[in-house]
C-alpha cells in the first residue's frame, strides 16, 4: 500500500456518515482539525456527510482511508464496527492510530490492527444525538468515556479537552455494563416517556396534553435523583407502602399490552429494593413484592 506521507498528528478520516459522524466531525472541523476524508459504505451518504462537515472534506471508499489520513475515527453502528475494522486491516493499514466511538466495544476490535502496529482506542460520547445539528450543540461539554493505552487513548483525551468535556476512564472488559447503564439512562427513560403517555391515552388525554402535563414531572424527577441521590428523591406509593393503588394499577392496566404491564411490574419490583431503603417495613415490601409479581390474590 502507497501510506500518504505526513508528519505525526497529521490528516484525520472518519469512517461513517452517520449522526455521530457528521456531528463530531464538524465540531472537530470547527476546532481547526484537519478533516480531510468520510467514508461509508454508500458514497452518496459520505458526500452528504462531508458537505456536512466542511467544504474541503471530501468522500471516499472506506478502503481508501488509511492512505488518506494518519489519524482515523471510526463512528459507525456497533454492529457494523467489525466489518469496518476487517476492511482497514485489508486495505494495508500498518500505523497511525485509530479511535471508535461505540459504547459497548473497546479497543479489541481492533485486536487485528493493533497487531499491525495501529494504536487503538475508543471514545464514546456519553450523549444522545437525534440528528447532527443536535448533536453540534450538545457534545461539547458532554462526558466521553475512553477506553485503551497509548497514542490512540492520549489522542482521545485530546479531543475531549478540545470539547471542553469530561474524561471518564473506562477500563475495556467494563464497557458492556458501563454501556448498559448509558442506554437505561437515556433510550429507556424515552421509552418510560412513551409508556407513560400510553397509559395517558388510555385514560383520554392526548399525546400532546399528555407530553405538557408530564414534562414539569419528569424533569423535576430526573433532577432531584441526580442532585439529591435517588434514595432521597423517591416518593410514591411503593416508597409508601400504599399497596392498594399499586393494585389499582395493576387492575388498570390490563388494558393495555403486555409489555407495558411488564415494565410497571419489573420497575415498581426495583422500587420496592430502593423504597427498603428509605424505611419501607418489611411487611410492606413483601405485600408490594407479591402484588407485583403477581402471587397476590
Amino acid at each position: 500500500m502507497t501510506r500518504r506521507q505526513t508528519a505525526p498528528g497529521g490528516a484525520i478520516g472518519i469512517a461513517g456518515a452517520g449522526r455521530m459522524a457528521q456531528a463530531l466531525g464538524r465540531l472537530l472541523f470547527q476546532h481547526g482539525q484537519p478533516i480531510v476524508v468520510m467514508a461509508s459504505r454508500s458514497r452518496s451518504k459520505a458526500r452528504r456527510a462531508a458537505r456536512f462537515v466542511g467544504p474541503s472534506v471530501r468522500a471516499v471508499d472506506l478502503s481508501q482511508l488509511p492512505a488518506q489520513a494518519d489519524r482515523l475515527i471510526v463512528a459507525v453502528a456497533d454492529d457494523a464496527l467489525f466489518e469496518v475494522a476487517g476492511t482497514l486491516a485489508e486495505a494495508g493499514m500498518d500505523a497511525g492510530m485509530i479511535i471508535h466511538t461505540s459504547g459497548v466495544w473497546g479497543p479489541e476490535v481492533f485486536s487485528r490492527l493493533m497487531e499491525q502496529g495501529v494504536s487503538c482506542a475508543s471514545m464514546h460520547p456519553l450523549q444522545t444525538v437525534a440528528n447532527p445539528k443536535q448533536g453540534v450543540e450538545k457534545l461539547p461539554g458532554s462526558t466521553f468515556a475512553v477506553a485503551g493505552k497509548g497514542k490512540a487513548a492520549l489522542w482521545a483525551k485530546e479531543l475531549v479537552k478540545l470539547l471542553d468535556g469530561q474524561v471518564l476512564t473506562i477500563k475495556p472488559l467494563a464497557k458492556p455494563l458501563y454501556h448498559a447503564a448509558a442506554v437505561v439512562a437515556s433510550n429507556y427513560i424515552v421509552t418510560l416517556i412513551d409508556a407513560a403517555l400510553l397509559m395517558m391515552a388510555k385514560a383520554g388525554v392526548s399525546e400532546g396534553q399528555g407530553r405538557k402535563a408530564l414534562e414539569p414531572l419528569v424533569l423535576s424527577s430526573v433532577q432531584n435523583a441526580l442532585k439529591r441521590g435517588t434514595v432521597e428523591a423517591l416518593t410514591g406509593p411503593i416508597e409508601r407502602g400504599d399497596g392498594q393503588t399499586v393494585a389499582a394499577h395493576l387492575t388498570a392496566l390490563k388494558a393495555l399490552p403486555k409489555s407495558v404491564q411488564g415494565l410497571y411490574r419489573a420497575l415498581g419490583q426495583h422500587t420496592v429494593q430502593l423504597s427498603r431503603k428509605r424505611g419501607l417495613s418489611k411487611a410492606q415490601a413483601t405485600q408490594l413484592e407479591e402484588l407485583l409479581e403477581g402471587k397476590a390474590g
